[in-house]
């Protein structure tokens, strides 16, 4: 992951992304009450501007929250007091004493900016922080970001690598409420769904997020997991 161009989406701009809540928000929170966590210790990882951390902890969850951009984090802590934000520091300092301690762990809208070697970071990460019998949602790019165009964004694909549905490429995402642009990787479907069972994680549940009214595909994928 290119962790510069969140911090300089952080200092660029506080605007939080509207429509994108919108489409994945309600579908993230059905698919948590669906599988009910047994306890109410809750953690987000990837919080960005901590706006679905502070979701959580109105649910009444106990949330803590971290994000690899310091910036975000930090913003976060000015508009929301009740989660536990940790700056990419704290967090692995305290990561020792928060294993096995979530009965969930949610992370948003991560996994497809991430390259695989900090894939596999996260996914150790989850996997250390989630209880035995914790839930873990996760939510990404949906492999439908194939297409160019959705309600959220549009997607510029490298054309001249000719790239295919069932390969990872890199593409520029640039969305239409803010202009904002960064970048994003597409792979397809079976890549997700043998990385979570190959790192001990089994698949409870597939939803996808709202299309808002629209003719378009889903933006974003969601997965409810648990430990093998």
């Amino acid at each position: 992951m290119n962790k510069n161009q969140w911090e300089g989406i952080a200092s660029k701009t506080k605007k939080l992304q509207d429509l994108r809540n919108e489409a994945i928000n309600t579908k993230l929170i059905s698919v948590i009450k669906k599988y009910q966590p047994k306890g109410k210790d809750a953690f987000d990882y990837g919080c960005g501007w901590g706006e679905f951390a502070n979701i959580l902890a109105k649910k009444g969850f106990t949330v803590s929250a971290f994000d690899d951009a310091d910036s975000m984090v930090i913003n976060a802590r000015s508009k929301f007091k009740k989660p536990n934000f940790l700056i990419k520091k704290e967090f692995y300092e305290q990561l020792p004493n928060l294993k096995n301690k979530f009965d969930l762990v949610v992370s948003n809208l991560v996994l497809c900016i991430l390259n695989q070697s900090d894939q596999k970071i996260l996914i150790n990460n989850i996997n250390t922080l989630l209880k035995q019998d914790g839930i873990a949602v996760i939510s990404f790019c949906h492999p439908a970001d194939y297409i160019t165009e959705s309600v959220l964004s549009r997607r510029i694909r490298p054309y001249k690598y000719n790239p295919k549905y069932d390969k990872e490429f890199k593409y520029r995402k640039i969305i239409h409420e803010n202009r904002i642009e960064f970048d994003d990787y597409h792979r397809p479907l079976e890549y997700y769904t043998n990385f979570f069972v190959d790192n001990g994680l089994e698949i409870l549940d597939i939803a996808e997020s709202d299309v808002l009214k629209t003719e378009f595909y889903p933006d974003f994928i969601i997965f409810a997991l648990k430990k093998v």
